[in-house]
């Protein structure tokens, strides 16, 4: 009983002192008196805005269109000593609302706005007044901005785009903007499929205009990573896998009279990815690519290897009795052979040192004659190494099919050097960018 009774007496207590229409009406007709306040006029000469930009999501960054597009909303604090009061006097009212006709609110635009370039305003968002006189004004909105994005490390690319929030009409001697906290709130922000958010940062900034006049800017900056892994399953894999498959078009032999057809269907099928892949390509002249270099050379290198296929071939099934040139035999026998190791590592593999000695039985000569002895043994080392050497091979045992083959292995092995090579470049050039 005696607890029932300290309760209601509780509840009795607070109540006399708890929100009412009478004693919030007092104070809005004691506060919005028309000789008290004016919205018209701003609380000080020189007033601060305190900004927040609370983030909700990433919408899109525009490579195009070069526009850079978020959701969330501005918190704006600011103080104005005209609407303080004292709450015991109005039954413990601690703060009332206002809508933005009622009070005085500072100019601000977004200045870097491509869309709904005006004043920042939402009549359905009421402003917070607290007793103190510190106003709290909370407008959200989508903001799309410009943005110029660097593409050259597509698609591991990284991305700074900002949100510029000026005053518009009052100078810096005026109004000030400044950052609330932090500046940028992510409490409530969801993940971008796209873009992972990696860093923020918020600065303060001046801006001059015609008249040399200097108005307070506050740049909420956002830095982007794209993400890759949707690139790499549908645009990169099939490009280096067709890089790999031209380049096997030298691995097939010209006797099986599928090689200018293996060529053809290579190129025709790179083609046919370009013009899949063309639409997920940015198109823009302010930078170049890495990824649109190495589809080059990729397809640079498929279109040569049509040309290459046909001079194989031409000189495969070229007859054996027209001679061959002597620059073209030197070309392909003793620089281009020995650099692809034609027939002459197997030559010199099965060549084994010997070397006769003086205490060497021989069943060649006679054992007496010492004069004839020494003659014969420097003949047949001087054999030797004629025979061991990479030139002493008979001219007419090289035809037309050895220069055929001489150039597929060639040709290959530079295939895959400058594939393996360009591939490792752009790899390594996008993992600078990411």
């Amino acid at each position: 009983m005696v607890i029932t009774f300290c309760v209601l007496f509780l509840y009795q207590t607070v109540s006399l002192h708890a929100f009412t229409i009478a004693n919030e009406t007092n104070l809005r007709t004691q506060l919005f008196n028309a000789s008290r306040y004016n919205a018209n006029v701003r609380p000080e000469q020189m007033l601060t805005v305190q900004i927040m930009f609370n983030l909700l999501t990433v919408n899109e960054l525009s490579i195009k269109d070069q526009s850079f597009e978020v959701s969330g909303w501005l918190t704006m604090i600011w103080e104005d000593g005209r609407l303080r009061w004292n709450e015991d006097e109005y039954g413990r009212v601690k703060f009332i609302f206002a809508s933005q006709s009622e009070l005085w609110r500072p100019a601000l635009v977004i200045s870097n706005a491509v869309k709904q370039f005006e004043v920042i305003e939402d009549e359905y968002t009421p402003l917070r007044i607290s007793n103190n006189g510190r106003i709290t004004w909370e407008p959200p909105g989508i903001y799309k901005v410009s943005c110029t994005p660097d593409i050259t490390y597509y698609p591991f690319d990284t991305q700074t785009c900002h949100l510029t929030i000026q005053s518009w009409g009052y100078s810096l001697l005026e109004l000030n903007v400044s950052a609330l906290d932090l500046g940028i709130n992510l409490m409530e922000f969801q993940e971008n499929g796209e873009w992972d958010l990696i860093d923020n940062e918020t600065k303060v900034d001046q801006s001059t205009d015609a008249k040399n006049d200097e108005y307070g800017q506050l740049l909420f900056c956002f830095k982007l990573r794209r993400k890759s892994q949707y690139y790499w399953l549908n645009m990169l894999l099939p490009v280096i896998v067709n890089s790999v498959l031209t380049a096997l078009v030298f691995a097939l032999p010209a006797e099986s009279g599928e090689k200018m057809g293996y060529s053809l269907t290579t190129l025709l099928s790179f083609a046919v990815l370009l013009t899949l892949i063309s639409d997920k390509i940015p198109s823009t002249s302010t930078s170049t690519s890495i990824v649109v270099v190495y589809f080059s050379v990729v397809l640079i290198l498929g279109a040569m290897a049509v040309i290459f296929s046909t001079m194989v071939l031409g000189f495969h099934f070229r007859e054996n009795d027209e001679p061959i040139p002597f620059c073209l035999r030197f070309l392909f026998r003793n620089i281009l052979g020995r650099l692809v190791c034609y027939k002459k590592c197997t030559e010199r593999s099965n060549v084994v040192p010997y070397e006769l000695s003086e205490n060497q039985p021989t069943d060649k000569q006679p054992v007496g004659s010492t004069i004839k002895r020494d003659m014969y043994l420097k003949r047949e080392q001087t054999q030797l190494k004629l025979k061991s050497s990479s030139w002493v091979e008979p001219e007419d045992d090289f035809d037309w099919k050895d220069i055929s083959k001489v150039f597929d292995t060639f040709m290959l092995r530079l295939y895959i050097l400058i594939i393996t090579t360009s591939t490792a470049g752009f790899l390594a050039g996008g993992s600078l960018g990411g």
